[in-house]
């Protein structure tokens, strides 16, 4: 299963629903699931597995409500990759950088995802323990 499908399926419903899509407002840089959607295009078009200082690049400030059932399935496809990738861990990774800009959209401070979905779960019910068991669940159900 592609879980990176999933990931671009889940904010393209986003960006579809959005008031600011085809505006002059509709812009990655300042949008978090825009970033995404940029992240995962460019990550499939160029072979792209890491972006240098990337955590730089994602936007702050976006405070738009994003259904959280969505984000939650969201990260945890983005874990599901980072399971299967079997590469060394690395946080200027495209999925990386995907996994936090869609953390940023429901979560206060950064989370450290180290290599572990249990450990990263833990770090997230440190925030939001709802949320945490909403990602775990998702995680389950796509198991």
């Amino acid at each position: 299963m592609d879980y990176l499908n999933n990931v671009e399926r889940s904010v393209k419903e986003i960006c579809n629903d959005c008031c600011h899509k085809g505006t002059d407002k509709c812009n990655y840089r300042m949008c978090n699931i825009g970033f995404v959607e940029y992240v995962a295009k460019k990550s499939k078009d160029n072979s792209t597995y890491a972006i240098p200082d990337g955590e730089n690049l994602i936007p702050k400030n976006d405070f738009k409500y994003y259904d959280e059932k969505v984000i939650a399935s969201s990260i945890a496809n983005t874990c599901r990759l980072c399971k299967n990738c079997n590469e060394n861990h690395n946080e200027s990774c495209v999925i990386s950088l995907i996994r936090r800009s869609l953390e940023y959209t429901k979560l206060e401070n950064k989370v450290v995802y180290p290599g572990n979905v249990i450990m990263y779960l833990a770090g997230v019910s440190k925030q939001k323990p709802e949320f945490a068991e909403l990602i775990k669940e998702e995680y389950m159900r796509i198991g």
